[in-house]
């Protein structure tokens, strides 16, 4: 069967349902067309509630600086379902030589045994840390050598990385996935003093962790693409995903997995790279390399529920992370019931723990007895935790986040120039210019933009 549109968005996760909402209000719900592979839209931004307790499938929430995300929440009309994190959760620690240390800016942080002496020493020598001279790709973990110390780089900022991307910063491409680090040594020439100027704008400033408030909403995570999808419903089909792209004159023709053809004037696909890869070969020469490029690493999200008689911990914070150079396998821990009361039953406390990432590839095929054995070992002495979780629920993303390595920069250029050979054809997501919910919603505005300049030019 053929099917004719003037906009088709390939894709259902957030970044596709973002650019199909404020697409649907220029073009006409009847001009606009998303398709879904999966029976459900949302992607890994889906929230399961059970026995009490609210499980995340992927991200925990975003943070409140990125003004575009709390205006598709005031657009959507669900502002008042908004839930911000606990002041608690402003407590952040990382996991060094057997025990959990608490982050703190400075001057506290120089008399905490974090990291040792000569590595504290090394810290302060930052501002007359020399200036990067050229624009040579550096790694993330390069550059913090460069600037903190090697054991600084090792312990404070590839855990961080970690929690953030599941990702090995020897790796990641600092001016990819931190260009805000790239743009402080430029503009101010060290961390340190951009810190105390950011300090004299905003006294919330911190080193201990990113600006802005953690945001989700009362339902979870997942009631944002819901909400959208249900002002979308007519748009929406699940159940068709896209197999081969193709442009024919100044259209495109896309043949879908029920066998079906759809004719549309512009496509945004909103799909992993890997996917994107398959279904747009032939479009350009370049691309299918580009696309196929940009690797991923997988993850499992353990969420844990205990009795909160059953946990020592006091719990009054976000969690911690675990530098890889450290014996603890997980990546890191999240205190979900403590950041956003009302997730667990009262009288228990939930807890998210991921394994995985670029170090630890295995880690994705381990089964629940093996990641719950993983979790008594590494997370119940550290939390004074007695018994066995009596919740639980695993989600494996075999290839769950984008990894921004080294030569990135010349993958996007490639995509790019692909967009630009082929007006109105636009990749939009995660594996791009940012990994988080708030990167996700920016890419789905560049979508809309391209989209709207190629089939109503001005």
């Amino acid at each position: 069967m053929k099917h004719e549109t003037k906009v088709l968005v390939i894709g259902g996760g957030m970044t596709g349902l973002c650019a199909a909402y404020y697409l649907a209000r220029q073009v006409g719900e009847e001009a606009l067309m998303l398709i879904e592979a999966e029976p459900a839209v949302g992607g890994t931004s889906r929230t399961d509630y059970e026995d009490g307790f609210t499980c995340e499938w992927g991200p925990n929430g975003f943070l409140d600086k990125e003004p575009l995300t709390l205006r598709w929440a005031e657009d959507l009309g669900i502002t008042t379902e908004i839930q911000r994190s606990d002041e608690a959760s402003a407590h952040r620690f990382l996991y060094r030589n057997g025990r959990l240390h608490e982050i703190k800016g400075p001057p506290a942080f120089f008399f905490s045994p974090l990291l040792s002496r000569r590595a504290r020493a090394r810290l302060l020598c930052e501002p007359f840390v020399r200036g990067k001279r050229d624009d040579s790709p550096e790694t993330i973990w390069d550059f913090a050598a460069r600037r903190i110390g090697r054991e600084a780089a090792d312990i404070l900022v590839s855990s961080m990385v970690s929690g953030v991307y599941g990702g090995d910063a020897k790796k990641l491409s600092l001016a990819h996935c931190f260009p805000q680090m790239a743009a402080m040594e430029r503009e101010y020439g060290s961390l340190t003093r951009a810190l105390f100027s950011k300090k004299r704008s905003n006294k919330a400033a911190s080193a201990a962790g990113p600006s802005g408030t953690l945001t989700s909403f009362n339902k979870g995570i997942g009631f944002l693409p819901e909400a959208a999808a249900q002002q979308l419903n007519r748009c929406i089909r699940t159940g068709v995903g896209a197999t081969r792209v193709r442009r024919i004159k100044d259209a495109y023709e896309i043949t879908t997995t029920t066998g079906d053809t759809i004719a549309a004037r512009a496509v945004v696909v909103a799909v992993p790279a890997f996917t994107a890869a398959a279904m747009t070969e032939g479009l350009d020469q370049h691309l299918p390399a580009a696309l196929k490029g940009i690797p991923y690493a997988g993850l499992s999200v353990i969420c844990a529920g205990y009795r909160r008689d059953d946990v020592g911990h006091d719990l009054d914070g976000f969690g911690f992370l675990a530098p890889r150079t450290e014996d603890l396998r997980a990546l890191g821990c999240i205190w979900t019931s403590t950041i956003f009361p009302g997730r667990a039953p009262v009288d228990w406390v939930m807890l998210r723990v991921m394994y995985g990432g670029s170090t630890d590839p295995d880690a994705v095929t381990l089964d629940d007895s093996e990641l719950v054995a993983c979790l008594e070992k590494d997370i119940h002495p550290l939390l004074d935790i007695c018994r066995r979780p009596e919740f639980l629920r695993v989600y494996r993303h075999k290839r769950g986040i984008p990894q921004y390595h080294l030569g990135h920069g010349v993958r996007l250029k490639s995509i790019e120039a692909a967009e630009a050979h082929n007006p109105g054809l636009v990749f939009a997501g995660n594996a791009y210019r940012g990994v988080s919910l708030n990167d996700c919603v920016v890419s789905a505005h560049r979508a809309v933009e391209k989209v709207m300049k190629a089939i109503e030019p001005s």
